[in-house]
């Protein structure tokens, strides 16, 4: 049977016999609607708490939070859409960056689109390394010391421009996570994705994840005593807005997270002995964002299984700091026991990758040098077929998911 795999700019045509073919699971289409009505609508009737309209008034401060240029989020169509109800405001911008640079200024004009002349005196980008624009705010359960941008901190009224996709420690992105990571200092950050090598730290789960919980308690320290709008968005595979939540926080992002789960969470009633996970655009960029694929193509494989990863890697390898740990090691076993020893952030990427060559064999076909596959305890192979044929030759009984758009489609196995 014949599967069209996309890599790079071309598809490619991978032939498995149909009856090793278990399926080929992909993310769900949406039904489109108009988006600025679809903002709008939300805005107007939110899930909790009063509709944007009462949120302040006219020429009263409001600080917006939105993400920057290496999230999906919709923030110039969003702002456009609201316009006409906020502009009367006074506004001011922050840009929730996390550990990541500032944005350029051809990211910052994607980012507001065509307000951003109108707004750019007004906006600021939050640098967690500045420790004098950081505001100690408390300590959470977990021993993260949380510092918040001061800029966040000195508002009494914030609206939240945000989307909500599948993430895989997190459980999703948005809501809580524009205050931790995005406006958040540096240590607080690294505390906090230490808690990912946690095995409850997984995709689309919330309950008892020790990530998500602490995160949330940071959000608690920014909502004491302020007012909080947010809007956060769902992107369908094709990145057009598939469904809008509004209002209180919390419950805001529980209802984007529902709709997350009926577009990306993926039944599947067994495991498979191989699975190919190919990772699309835009997390095909380098062989960092790989290691999604990775985390997603696990949940569909059996213990001593074969992960066939395919990925572009456009831009090559990206932020390399896994990479670094992982040539120190001589096992994945080394590379979790040095994670957990002296962690630094980054190395929970690592360590949950050796997780899973500590259990399976990772295959890659990347555009990345072998070298560089190979220290990360994965065996490179020239191109997808002649990786499924040796595959399917060293598991004789073995049968075959493909997962695709793998960095953001769940399988999740239950009982049919």
């Amino acid at each position: 049977m014949a599967v069209l795999i996309p890599y790079g700019d071309r598809r490619v045509e991978l032939e498995i016999p149909g009856d090793r073919l278990l399926g080929v699971l992909a993310a769900r289409p949406a039904r489109g609607g108009n988006a600025a009505e679809m903002i709008r609508e939300a805005a107007a009737a939110p899930v909790a708490g009063p509709p944007l309209p009462a949120f302040a008034e006219p020429a009263e401060p409001v600080l917006v939070l939105v993400n920057d240029a290496t999230r999906p989020t919709p923030t110039a169509a969003m702002l456009e859409a609201l316009w006409p109800e906020i502009s009367s405001w006074d506004l001011s911008f922050l840009v929730a960056t996390g550990t990541h640079r500032a944005p350029s200024e051809e990211e910052m004009r994607r980012i507001f689109g065509g307000l951003w002349e109108e707004v750019r005196g007004s906006v600021r980008v939050h640098d967690a390394r500045d420790a004098a624009r950081l505001v100690p705010v408390g300590r959470t359960a977990a021993g993260t010391e949380v510092r918040l941008d001061q800029k966040a901190m000195e508002a009494e009224r914030l609206l939240v421009l945000s989307s909500v996709e599948a993430h895989y420690f997190a459980g999703y992105t948005g809501g809580r996570k524009i205050v931790l990571p995005g406006i958040s200092g540096f240590d607080t950050i690294e505390q906090n994705h230490r808690l990912a090598m946690d095995e409850r730290a997984q995709a689309l789960w919330l309950e008892g994840n020790p990530v998500h919980e602490d995160m949330d308690e940071a959000l608690g320290f920014l909502l004491e005593g302020r007012r909080l709008f947010s809007v956060l968005t769902v992107l369908d595979p094709a990145h057009q807005i598939a469904a809008v939540a509004a209002g209180e926080v919390r419950t805001a992002f529980l209802k984007a997270a529902a709709a997350v789960d009926g577009l990306f969470s993926v039944p599947i009633a067994e495991k498979a002995d191989i699975v190919v996970a190919v990772n699309t655009p835009p997390l095909d960029i380098d062989f960092y964002q790989a290691q999604k694929a990775v985390e997603n193509g696990r949940l569909a494989l059996r213990n001593g299984g074969i992960l066939i990863i395919v990925s572009a890697c456009r831009t090559g390898i990206g932020n390399d700091a896994f990479l670094k740990l992982m040539r120190s090691a001589g096992t994945p076993e080394e590379v979790i026991r040095k994670a957990r020893e002296d962690y630094h952030l980054g190395f929970h990427k690592a360590a949950r990758l050796a997780e899973v060559a500590a259990c399976a064999r990772i295959w890659a076909v990347v555009g990345v040098n072998d070298e560089t596959v190979r220290s990360a305890f994965m065996e490179p192979f020239p191109d997808i077929q002649s990786a499924v044929t040796e595959a399917l030759a060293k598991r004789p009984q073995g049968r075959v998911w493909v997962l695709m758009d793998a960095g953001v489609t769940v399988p999740r196995p239950v009982k049919m």
